[in-house]
């Protein structure tokens, strides 16, 4: 099947780059001064978008990636704070955005929305090395900010990945990383990376080609963290007297060791025990550690991606914008399943493989394929005072989940070992329709208004055993309004209000690859007859909705800059940790009432002098429950069983901390550059009951970078990079969910040569 998926990558890519090719005109007289930057539909500009974002560029991207995930780079813009399962920075990495998990982030490429359509979550290990070919980075921060994807609660992050180049380069580049441990007195090579690239330049006036490969892998911090990961970036851009069209084809099959769970938090300060990777299960209040995971747990994906970029100039006033893509990804993971019997497994008599026993020691395959293609259709309109734009987008997703018995002690003698214990069909349509005008009131005042429309469909299809067929429809819409206004050339200041709503991730309707150990659908239910008869049209988990608010100031001079946002994000029906882990290690989640999340940041940049900059940012926010409860299972004295309610009003919400900050220190001349760099988090609670035991502590974290660029000849420049990450060496946890923490590696190494011809 993966064999197959590869032809028809090869085949469309081809085609499509046959078909730029074959429409050339003869007549190359003509040369287009036409710029290859890509501008989005929610892309916001300073002093003219009443919108609070960050914004990471080219030069930025050059010198502080090397071998991490976007996450990682991330963690220094403003209210960002990033976690990493393996210890160290690459594989799978999550970020959240004042303290919302990225499953409530509006992520894309170029556009493109990247959070699966099913569980909403944004799988960063399937972009490695993208940030090599990246123009840019801009995070929104806030309700709204996003046309394209689930709705942005959070914000928004969206790359621009757009290598071209006008002139013609080779780029060969490696990089070793090395981890210090306490049992050996050398220092073990711990991530080696490879990578060429070659840009073809303009070619005939209207052509430019790009082509990147890159292999990296790592063992990780954490036992068994290992991550093998290949990444590839094709492009091809042609430029017409009034259009532009685009193909890029990338993607980054990978394989990897499963560390998907945190660890006791004594563990986190001793250093044999925090880089232990252990196995369990959650008991309902709390995860229970089981033991050291098995080497044969590990998992394959591969997500390819198709992309068509057009841009059309109909008129000096109009311009209209088509993007077309396809996401076709699949894969499996095998982990440990020892705990299951032949109910779980759904073997015996009923299912016809009779048996007498439990099998033992069983590895069980979870396997996911994903085909997903859409439309973005922009037009964009300018008029005397300003802007419009008008747009849409259109997405079909459609999944296939199964389970199998990868492996097992004690099966029946006629098992077959294709046999799927759990099998469904997923699917999601989503259509949307927005309008985004920006309005010049005069020549200092601005006036931007955003109304989005959208409908969402969720359906599960052919569930085996358990029969379960549902679609729920969802339909939103998400107004926004603001005002930006230029006090002078130096100051402005701008105000927002937005309201969005989205809804649950399918999980939250019923996690079906779940059911072989219990899961059930979250619907009302009629059990007056003694069955369990389900109302597909009403779901418990509810869609969340917000009300934003956005005040802030700039001010700007040749060599200051400081921004100051305060923000009040008031909630109803949010959907909030619990604490709690499901099997794989993701947070349990559902609704809670009423909350609020109040707070001011602030971004400084300081030229001191030709050749120091010092820039940070420092976040200070209150993330509270207005009215929330929760209902466990309790016993009396009696031995009876009953519902017991705890208020939690007014407790901290889990996973947002309220302090939060960035600095960097950075000395820059012709052919060096040196950075400091200390990011402190405050301590956050894991679970939303105030309990001391389930708190990630405060920690600060410094890192040097530091590049050389050396020329050997008129064309051939060679940059060397240095890097020591948590010089201190500091013990501490990124993140944790309820008493399970996640903790970062030890001091660490990294030196690498980029070659550019």
């Amino acid at each position: 099947m993966r064999a197959h998926v590869r032809r028809l990558t090869t085949i469309f890519l081809v085609s499509l780059v046959f078909q730029i090719t074959a429409v050339a005109q003869e007549d190359t007289a003509k040369v287009y001064s036409l710029s290859p930057v890509i501008v989005t539909a929610t892309q916001a500009f300073e002093r003219l978008s009443p919108v609070t974002f960050s914004n990471l560029g080219r030069i930025d991207l050059k010198q502080r990636y090397s071998v991490q995930d976007v996450p990682v780079l991330l963690s220094e813009l403003p209210s960002i704070t990033h976690y990493s399962e393996n210890g160290n920075g690459i594989g799978y990495n999550y970020i959240n955005l004042r303290g919302f998990d990225q499953r409530r982030l509006s992520v894309m490429i170029n556009g493109v929305p990247q959070n699966d359509p099913e569980d909403h979550n944004v799988y960063w290990i399937d972009f490695p090395d993208l940030l090599a070919s990246t123009q840019g980075i801009q995070v929104q921060r806030g309700a709204g900010s996003a046309f394209y994807g689930p709705p942005a609660i959070g914000g928004s992050v969206n790359l621009t990945a757009n290598p071209f180049a006008q002139e013609p380069a080779i780029t060969l580049e490696t990089m070793f990383g090395f981890q210090e441990y306490e049992e050996s007195q050398t220092i073990p090579l711990s991530t080696r990376k490879f990578a060429a690239a070659i840009n073809s330049g303009l070619i005939n006036e209207r052509y430019m080609l790009y082509g990147r490969l890159a292999k990296l892998r790592t063992e990780g911090y954490r036992e068994r963290g290992w991550v093998d990961l290949n990444s590839y970036f094709l492009g091809a851009v042609r430029f017409d007297e009034d259009a532009t069209t685009r193909v890029h084809f990338f993607g980054g099959p990978f394989m990897d060791g499963l560390i998907y769970n945190g660890l006791p938090k004594h563990a986190i300060s001793d250093k044999e025990l925090r880089r232990q990777n252990l196995t369990g299960y959650s008991d309902g209040n709390s995860f229970v550690w089981a033991g050291s995971r098995r080497p044969q747990e590990h998992e394959s994906f591969s997500q390819p991606h198709f992309e068509l970029l057009h841009e059309w100039r109909l008129s000096p006033s109009a311009r209209l914008n088509n993007t077309l893509f396809l996401v076709i990804g699949q894969g499996y993971f095998d982990y440990d399943a020892s705990w299951a019997d032949t109910t779980t497994l759904r073997i015996g008599s009923d299912y016809g493989f009779p048996t007498n026993q439990n099998p033992t020691n069983a590895i069980v395959r979870g396997f996911v394929g994903n085909r997903q293609w859409g439309w973005l259709p922009r037009l964009n309109l300018q008029h005397e005072s300003g802007e419009l734009t008008l747009g849409a987008e259109l997405r079909i997703h459609r999944s296939v989940h199964w389970g199998k018995i990868q492996f097992a002690e004690g099966l029946p003698v006629n098992f077959d070992p294709d046999y799927h214990f759990y099998e469904y069909n997923g699917q999601k349509d989503i259509l949307s329709l927005y309008g985004h005008e920006v309005y010049r009131i005069d020549g200092s005042t601005t006036l931007m208004l955003d109304l989005q429309l959208v409908y969402n469909k969720y359906g599960i299809r052919n569930e085996k055993y358990l029969n379960y067929a549902f679609n729920v429809p969802y339909y939103f819409w998400n107004p926004r309004l603001g005002v930006n206004y230029n006090i002078n050339a130096e100051w402005n200041a701008y105000v927002s209000i937005a309201h969005t709503s989205r809804e649950p991730r399918l999980r939250n309707l019923y996690a079906a690859e779940d059911s072989y150990f219990g899961a059930t659908p979250q619907f009302h239910a009629d059990t007056s007859g003694g069955n369990i008869i389900y109302d597909f049209s009403r779901p418990l988990a509810r869609p969340e909705r917000l009300l934003d608010v956005e005040v802030g100031a700039a001010f700007r001079s040749s060599s200051a800059e400081v921004k100051v946002n305060l923000f009040l994000m008031d909630f109803s029906d949010e959907l909030v940790k619990s604490g709690q882990v499901d099997v794989f290690g993701q947070p349990v989640t559902g609704n809670a009432e009423k909350t609020r999340h109040a707070g001011i940041e602030i971004e400084v940049a300081h030229k001191l002098g030709r050749s120091f900059m010092i820039t940070g940012n420092a976040t200070i926010s209150q993330n509270r429950f207005v009215r929330h409860g929760s209902y466990e299972q309790a016993t009396d004295t009696a031995g009876n069983s009953f519902i017991s309610t705890r208020v939690l009003n007014g407790n901290p919400i889990a996973g947002f901390p309220d302090v939060m900050g960035n600095l960097r220190l950075t000395y820059a001349d012709e052919t060096l550059t040196a950075s400091l760099v200390g990011k402190y988090v405050g301590s956050f609670f894991t679970d939303n009951f105030r309990d001391e035991r389930n708190k990630n502590d405060a920690y600060t974290v410094l890192n040097v970078e530091v590049l050389r660029q050396i020329g050997i000849l008129d064309d051939v420049k060679v940059t060397l990079r240095a890097e020591v990450r948590n010089i201190l060496d500091t013990f501490y946890s990124m993140s944790g969910e309820g008493n399970a923490f996640f903790p970062a590696a030890e001091r660490n190494y990294l030196v690498g040569v980029l070659l550019q011809l």
